[in-house]
């Protein structure tokens, strides 16, 4: 069995967490999420692993648009 695991301290944590709700269990605590993947074979871990990247991205991506975005008082 092949096991990776993501550890990210994000002040914007329930937006990276709701990005992956249709594709993975994620743990929130406080600013941590946390996902653990696990496949019988590498080469499917590594494929999923890199559709939760993309995934956790373009979510970062579009939160700094966001932020960048907003009138700063």
């Amino acid at each position: 069995m092949w096991t990776a695991r993501l550890r990210v301290d994000s002040p914007h944590v329930a937006a990276l967490a709701a990005s992956l709700s249709t594709e993975q269990k994620t743990f929130v605590d406080g600013r941590i999420l946390e996902m653990n993947l696990c496949e019988s074979r590498a080469k499917d871990l590594r494929a999923i692993w890199n559709t939760r990247m993309r995934s956790l991205l373009i979510a970062e991506s579009v939160i700094q648009v966001m932020d960048s975005s907003t009138p700063k008082e």
